[in-house]
């Protein structure tokens, strides 16, 4: 398995599990951290031991957002290049990666930290998680296209106008965490759920992910052909229909 300096990496049972570690940062973005992430992402990607994807920084910070100590550079014309490179590669690799990703945010999510968690398929919160856009106080501006298919419309524009943070409880309220953990429980919340994705087979994984990435920009005809000619085509699988004779058999002998 691939070293990496910004992150750690684990994968068991169907669930690999990616770590920020840049504590002493809180977790910040650098280019550096954002490479590892894309990194990691790619090897899992068509890799049959990872079933779905944890992404994670702890209990305590999951990402305070943009490096303060590297966005200092940004009179550099390159520097900028570079990162918004690396943006790109990062957040449109977990936008349409081929497996299901869980966001476990524990902490602050701001920022970047919080698009990092927006383009994760599905968020848990702890109860300690923060979340929001502050660069808007400075002027900048945030994903709000990924946002507002989360929450909607006006609750993305409350976040993304004025800047302030929401708690864990605003955020499972309007629909920014699908999930909320106790303090000091999110990864393991987290991890399983991913565990219960993973028991559907990592090929069952992609086949759902991949109808959740296409079906939604379906006009409704559409999307029930589409999702009836995928029915039809997993039904015949032999794995599948092994699957199927063997839970009937279990029901059978009660």
């Amino acid at each position: 398995m691939t070293e990496f300096q910004n992150i750690k990496s684990t994968a068991e049972d169907g669930v690999g599990t990616i770590t920020f570690d840049r504590l002493d940062r809180r977790n910040a973005l650098s280019v550096e951290l954002m490479t590892d992430l894309s990194d990691q992402l790619d090897a899992w990607a068509y890799d049959d031991d990872v079933a779905a994807v944890v992404i994670t920084g702890g209990e305590d910070v999951f990402c305070a957002g943009l490096d303060l100590n590297f966005q200092s550079g940004f009179n550099d014309t390159e520097t900028r290049a570079i990162y918004s490179e690396a943006c790109l590669r990062a957040y449109g690799t977990l936008l349409d990666y081929r497996k299901p990703t869980i966001a476990a945010v524990g902490g602050p999510a701001l920022g970047g930290g919080c698009d990092i968690a927006v383009f994760a398929d599905i968020r848990i919160g702890s109860e300690n998680a923060i979340l929001g856009y502050p660069q808007i106080k400075f002027g900048l501006t945030p994903y709000f296209s990924p946002l507002w298919r989360i929450v909607g419309l006006s609750q993305a524009k409350l976040l993304t106008f004025s800047g302030d943070r929401i708690d864990a409880q605003e955020a499972l309220r309007i629909g920014l965490i699908d999930r909320l953990a106790p303090t000091g429980r999110v990864v393991a919340q987290a991890t399983a759920l991913a565990s219960s994705i993973a028991e559907t087979t990592a090929k069952s994984a992609v086949n759902n992910k991949e109808m959740a990435r296409r079906a939604p920009a379906m006009d409704p005809i559409s999307a029930l052909t589409y999702e009836t000619l995928a029915y039809r085509e997993v039904i015949w699988h032999p794995d599948i229909v092994a699957r199927i004779n063997e839970a009937y058999s279990k029901i059978k002998k009660k």
